[in-house]
C-alpha cells in the first residue's frame, strides 16, 4: 500500500502525461501547416509501431508489450523539457535526464519506469533499437500522410528522411515498413478490404 507522499507523486506523474494531450509537436513550424500529431498522439503511433517491429524481428508478445510500454512513455520527459525540432536541437540542449529523474521519484514502482526509459535511451539492447525505429517511422508516416493532403514541405521532408533516415534504421523489418508505406497511400487499408476485393462492400460506394 502506497503512502499518501507517494500517491501525490502518482498523481503528479498522470498530470504530467495529461500534459502531453495538449502539447503539440513543434515540427509545425517546419511542415508548413497545423499538423494532426500531439506528444501523445506520437507516442500511442509509436508505441503500436514498435509493438510490430519487435514481432517481425522475431520476439515475444511479451518482449511486444513491452516495447508498446516503453513506446508510451519514450517522450514523457518533454512535458517538462518541452519539444525541440530539427532546427532547435542544433542550438540547445535538453537535461532530459534530470527530468526523467524527477518524473520517476518519490513512489514505489519509480525505478521500474526509470529503468525501461533507460534502456530505451542508451539504444544498446535490441529491443530499444526497435522502438527507436518505430520513433522514426511514427515520424515518416506524418510527413508521407501530409505530402498525400498536398504539403510540399511534409513531401521534401520525406523524400530527405529516405536518404537520411532509412538508411540508419536498426532493423530490417523497420526499413521494410518503410518500404511498404512509400508505395502506399493512407486509404489503402480500408480501400483494399472493402472495394477491390469487390462483393457485397461495393454497395455502399454504388447504392
Amino acid at each position: 500500500m502506497s503512502k499518501p507522499d507517494e500517491n501525490k507523486k502518482i498523481m503528479y506523474l498522470i498530470q504530467q502525461v495529461g500534459t502531453l494531450m495538449l502539447m503539440q509537436r513543434n515540427h509545425v513550424r517546419n511542415l508548413g501547416n497545423i499538423t494532426f500529431d500531439t506528444i501523445a498522439s506520437h507516442c500511442f503511433h509509436v508505441a503500436v509501431i514498435a509493438y510490430c517491429i519487435t514481432r517481425m524481428e522475431g520476439f515475444s508478445h511479451a518482449d511486444g508489450m513491452r516495447a508498446l510500454s516503453v513506446g508510451l512513455l519514450h517522450d514523457l520527459a518533454e512535458a517538462r523539457t518541452g519539444d525541440n525540432d530539427f532546427v532547435s536541437k542544433n542550438y540547445t540542449t535538453m537535461d532530459e535526464t534530470r527530468a526523467v529523474e524527477d518524473q520517476f521519484s518519490g513512489f514505489d514502482f519509480a525505478e521500474d519506469l526509470k529503468k525501461e526509459i533507460e534502456e530505451y535511451e542508451k539504444r544498446e539492447t535490441k529491443l530499444s533499437k526497435c522502438i527507436k525505429d518505430a520513433d522514426h517511422i511514427a515520424q515518416m508516416y506524418m510527413e508521407w500522410t501530409l505530402s498525400w493532403q498536398g504539403n510540399k514541405l511534409a513531401e521534401k521532408w520525406f523524400k530527405g528522411d529516405m536518404i537520411h533516415r532509412v538508411p540508419a534504421l536498426h532493423t530490417k523489418s523497420a526499413k521494410k515498413l518503410v518500404d511498404l508505406i512509400k508505395n502506399s497511400d493512407p486509404q489503402e487499408w480500408w480501400w483494399n478490404q472493402f472495394v477491390d476485393k469487390g462483393g457485397p462492400n461495393l454497395k455502399h460506394l454504388n447504392g
